[in-house]
């Protein structure tokens, strides 16, 4: 899985009406941060086209960094996010849309609602949000995500939502039998790793993080390693990798890294929620690397609670106390996040060797451990997997309440 777009968006104008409206039209928008909004939609966009006949029009919007991992869906067109109002009226308009479907896009879900559009918003990470936050709560529905618990900073957020549904996690069917796992493959993960915040802390941290797993991954015997996330084959020099062990990195749809996530021996990642729930779902061994920002703090905590402490990799304290961030999780993300970019980018230009040192002896415990853990579903167990299903429940009820009226004026 690459970040590079695949699917270069087309001028608005230019794009013919469809013909008749005989199926409903959904647009639909992911939050340009990390991979998790892009892997949301392929999974309730898969299950919406699976389970509806005729399956409605799809009309993407915005979503650049993850059209790569979409790029198997049926997908009509692609745009940039509209520049105002007026202009997001002529697309609907011009594509007569029905309903639209938003991943975390709490401005986007906005401009929608403005312009007369019935909105299913989709929440993935509800226990992040404080007061100085901005969510959507007047949305037709909005779909957050099952969590353990919630802290008190986002409860006064969740309490103004006017039509909330929880939903088990939201996750892409997985393959209907189970593969034999290949010897010695693994699969680094370091997801979508680009921030609207920042711009440096993507290079950062992979220079950081990869040199250490791959070494980890090679002592450890594995002599195969997928490297997948919005990354190239450079992420890693030749002076680098370890001999004795086959590198490949590169461009990956959604479908295809879950392939390789049902072939793969062990998955070392970043912890981002999609990918451990997709590793959960499939039982498979997962070690987690240091976190990129701070939704990727609390989903190792979750980790450690309901899977196992042993397999995660924190910063070394010196790099990221995490009592820094809590300190400012009160001021909203963008004031926690600051603190989490401006150390892994610090750590990234001192360049001491002794933090690739105690991160590659640290991976090397982690995956020690995970060979004694005999349960890797225990996110899951807490959650469920039906919410691609739920999310989908609401949408066509939606699509279903605005398609009435035009049958009715057919009659």
């Amino acid at each position: 899985m690459a970040g590079e777009d695949r699917t270069a968006p087309v001028p608005w104008r230019d794009v013919p009406a469809p013909a008749g409206a005989a199926r409903p039209t959904v647009v639909f928008c992911g939050h340009d941060f990390g991979w998790g909004s892009a892997g949301k939609l392929h999974a309730v966009l898969t299950e919406l086209t699976a389970r509806t006949a005729p399956p409605p029009r799809l009309i993407g919007v915005g979503t650049v960094l993850g059209r790569s991992l979409l790029a198997k869906l049926p997908v009509d067109t692609w745009y940039d996010q509209p520049s105002s109002t007026g202009e997001l009226r002529d697309l609907l308009r011009r594509h007569q849309v029905t309903a639209a479907l938003v991943v975390l896009d709490s401005k986007f879900a906005a401009a929608l609602l403005a312009a007369g559009c019935p909105t299913v918003f989709v929440d993935s990470l509800p226990y992040l949000w404080t007061d100085k936050d901005t969510i959507p709560h007047d949305v037709t529905h909005y779909c957050a995500q099952l969590c353990e618990s919630l802290p008190r900073t986002c409860w006064e957020q969740l309490r103004r939502i006017e039509r909330l549904t929880w939903t088990e996690a939201i996750l892409s069917a997985p393959a209907p039998t189970q593969r034999a796992r290949t010897p010695g493959l693994a699969v680094l993960n370091f997801g979508g790793l680009h921030s609207p915040f920042s711009q440096g802390s993507a290079n950062a941290y992979s220079g950081l993080v990869a040199e250490p797993a791959v070494r980890a991954l090679s002592d450890a015997g594995f002599r195969t390693l997928e490297i997948c996330g919005n990354i190239d084959a450079t992420v890693l020099p030749e002076r680098d990798i370890p001999t004795g062990i086959a590198v490949n990195a590169g461009p990956r749809s959604h479908e295809e890294f879950l392939d390789l996530l049902d072939q793969a021996q062990l998955l070392v990642t970043s912890p981002g929620l999609t990918t451990l729930l997709e590793a959960g779902q499939r039982c498979l061994p997962t070690v987690c690397i240091p976190p990129q920002n701070v939704s990727q703090i609390l989903n190792g905590d979750r980790f450690a609670s309901a899977v196992e402490a042993a397999c995660r990799v924190p910063w070394p304290s010196e790099v990221l106390d995490p009592r820094q961030v809590d300190a400012v999780r009160a001021r909203g993300e963008h004031a926690a996040l600051s603190v989490v970019y401006g150390a892994i980018e610090r750590a990234a230009r001192q360049a001491h060797p002794w933090v690739r040192h105690r991160l590659q002896r640290d991976i090397t415990t982690a995956i020690e451990h995970s060979r004694a853990v005999r349960d890797w579903g225990g996110l899951l167990g807490r959650t469920g997997s039906r919410g691609a299903h739920q999310v989908v429940q609401r949408l066509t009820e939606v699509l279903a309440e605005q398609s009435a009226p035009e049958r009715q004026e057919a009659g």
